[in-house]
């Protein structure tokens, strides 16, 4: 249906599903940017593994996150003679938490509680007892290997609100999350929002630094953001920007005032040097973050459990639907009991709607690799 959102990694579009009469997140991506993004456009497969195993397998992990603070990934959908891949996830209706630049950034009461369920949702996904592990069915050692993921490009337009009123964490990309026990990435990549990149992440020439260190930079970027309305660091252009982000001091609004701890709380998520920036376990008892210890946050614990994903889990991760626009346009055919064309009528077969069918308004939206124009021929065929 209508686009809804742009990701870090694509497209995201609302969709229908008539098995469940349930509206879900598409994220639309391109295949060939998924393995360029990975590198494996660059140096090629392991021998006897398809170039998308790494993708799969990193998708695997993602469908297997269930966590209240953290956006659902619920089906992939493949089309194998098509580029795109699409990624469904659950709709978190009441959309982002705040759209910045704003003059009615949120209260210090409830960007507390924004940011207390951020937490929850980062650690959980990005941190310390986040890991993947990954279990060979086949392997006579049953080796276990454990990798962390980070998320990269945490800000509020990635922080959605549930009806309920809790934070989600949205916009799960693919490829360039995964890190090793060193916690290290490598910076060569352009993944995150200019705005909310950590100064280490834009040192050229420095290929490595440490991806969750860099999480909580953007984390302290966001709530900076909700607490003040804009982000720390503005300029009118990106090389500008960068050049602030790594050598202008941090500065507050004079015009709104703020509790010192909160004060604290952005300026050890601010610090420029990522070894001596605050850490997350760190942040979970700041007197800012747990009211002084009133309200503590649960445990690691608690919060986290151990993923593990095998073969079968990356085997059947992804539904493979080859032509699935043709799949869309022929069920909406046999559902309107006609082989005619059916963008010559509305949903319903009889009246047509303003602005075309639901199928024509998805096609016109952009969908990609669907022109309008492969359709055209529709009753020859």
């Amino acid at each position: 249906m209508d686009q809804i959102g742009q990701g870090s990694y694509g497209l995201v579009k609302l969709a229908y599903s008539e098995e469940d009469s349930t509206h879900y997140a598409m994220k639309i991506l391109s295949k060939r940017r998924l393995l360029r993004q990975a590198g494996l456009l660059r140096r090629g497969p392991k021998k006897g593994t398809s170039p998308l195993d790494r993708v799969y397998r990193e998708i695997a992990v993602l469908k297997k996150l269930d966590h209240p603070n953290v956006v659902k990934l619920v089906e992939v959908l493949d089309d194998p003679l098509e580029d795109s891949l699409y990624m469904v996830f659950e709709l978190v209706k009441k959309g982002e938490v705040l759209s910045i630049p704003t003059n009615n950034p949120l209260t210090i009461e409830r960007a507390w509680s924004v940011f207390r369920d951020t937490l929850l949702g980062l650690e959980y996904y990005s941190h310390y007892s986040m890991y993947f592990s990954y279990i060979s069915v086949y392997s006579s050692t049953s080796a276990v290997h454990y990798q962390r993921i980070i998320h990269a490009d945490i800000k509020p337009g990635n922080l959605l609100l549930t009806e309920c009123g809790r934070v989600k964490i949205a916009d799960l990309g693919v490829c360039n999350e995964f890190i090793g026990e060193d916690s290290t990435m490598t910076n060569y990549s352009t993944a995150g929002t200019p705005a909310f990149r950590a100064p280490e992440t834009l040192n050229v020439g420095q290929n490595i630094y440490c991806g969750k260190a860099a999480d909580i930079w953007a984390l302290g970027a966001t709530l900076y953001a909700l607490v003040f309305g804009n982000v720390p660091f503005v300029a009118d252009s990106v090389p500008v920007l960068y050049d602030k982000i790594k050598n202008k001091p941090l500065t507050f609004p004079e015009n709104i005032r703020i509790p010192l701890d909160l004060k604290d709380c952005i300026e050890r998520m601010l610090t420029k040097d990522p070894h001596a920036r605050i850490t997350l376990p760190q942040l979970k008892i700041h007197p800012w973050v747990d009211a002084s210890g009133t309200h503590p946050l649960p445990s690691e614990e608690e919060n986290c459990r151990l993923v593990q994903v095998d073969d079968n889990d990356i085997n059947s991760v992804v539904r493979s639907i080859p032509k699935l626009d043709t799949l869309i346009l022929i069920k909406t055919m046999l559902k309107q009991h006609s082989f005619g064309n059916p963008f010559m009528r509305g949903v319903s077969g009889r009246a047509p709607q303003r602005g075309g069918s639901r199928l024509e308004r998805f096609v016109r939206a952009g969908r990609s690799n669907s022109a309008p124009g492969s359709y055209h021929n529709i009753d020859d065929r």
